[in-house]
C-alpha cells in the first residue's frame, strides 16, 4: 500500500480564502456611478404625492413593484437631504436595497432604474439620472390594471378628494361673497 501523499505547502489553499466555487465577485454594472439630480416639475412639486405617502404605498406599489418603489423612495429621501443632487454608487445601492448582485444592464438594480424611467419617475442619460421628488396620481389606464380591491379603494380615495375640493371651493366662495363670515 503506497504511503499517502501530502500536498506541498505551495499547493495548500489559504484557509481564509473561500474556494473558487463559493467566491463572490462584485457585479459589473453598465455605469460605475450615477449623478442624481432633481427633476423640477412645478405642477407635481406642488400637487404630487410624496413617494413615501400612504397613497403611493397603497396604489403605486402594485404598478411599480417593490424594488422600484423602494428605489424611488430612497432617491426622494436623499434628494430631500441633498436638494442639489448627489453621486450614487450603483453597487452600494443595490446591496442596500437587498437586490440581487447579478450584474449587467439586466440586473435587478438596473431593472428598477429602468422601470422608474418607464413610468416617468426618472430620466436617465448615461450616468445622469434626474428624479421626480413627487409622484402624480395614477392614470385611468393604470387604475384599470389594479386588482379589484385596489381599484375600488382608489375610487373611494378619488371620491374623498372630490368632496374635500368641493368643501374648499364652497368655503372660499362664501368668504369672498361675505367677508364677515370669514371672521
Amino acid at each position: 500500500m503506497p504511503a499517502p501523499q501530502h500536498p506541498s505547502p505551495a499547493t495548500v489553499a489559504d484557509p481564509s480564502t473561500p474556494p473558487p466555487a463559493t467566491r463572490r465577485r462584485d457585479p459589473v454594472f453598465p455605469e460605475d456611478r450615477l449623478i442624481v439630480r432633481p427633476w423640477h416639475d412645478p405642477v407635481l412639486d406642488n400637487l404630487g404625492h410624496d413617494p413615501r405617502s400612504p397613497y403611493v404605498e397603497q396604489f403605486w406599489l402594485a404598478v411599480l413593484g417593490p424594488s422600484c418603489l423602494f428605489l424611488v423612495r430612497r432617491l426622494a429621501a436623499r434628494l430631500e437631504r441633498q436638494p442639489d443632487g448627489f453621486e450614487l454608487d450603483p453597487l452600494e445601492w443595490a446591496r442596500e436595497l437587498g437586490l440581487g448582485m447579478k450584474g449587467g444592464k439586466h440586473g435587478p438594480f438596473w431593472r428598477a432604474v429602468e422601470r422608474a424611467c418607464r413610468f416617468q419617475l426618472a430620466q436617465r442619460n448615461g450616468e445622469m439620472l434626474v428624479v421626480r421628488r413627487r409622484m402624480a396620481p395614477l392614470t385611468a389606464r393604470q387604475v384599470k390594471r389594479l386588482p379589484d380591491n385596489l381599484r375600488a379603494g382608489h375610487q373611494i380615495w378619488l371620491d374623498a378628494q372630490r368632496r374635500r375640493t368641493q368643501r374648499r371651493s364652497l368655503t372660499s366662495w362664501s368668504v369672498e361673497r361675505d367677508p364677515a363670515d370669514a371672521a
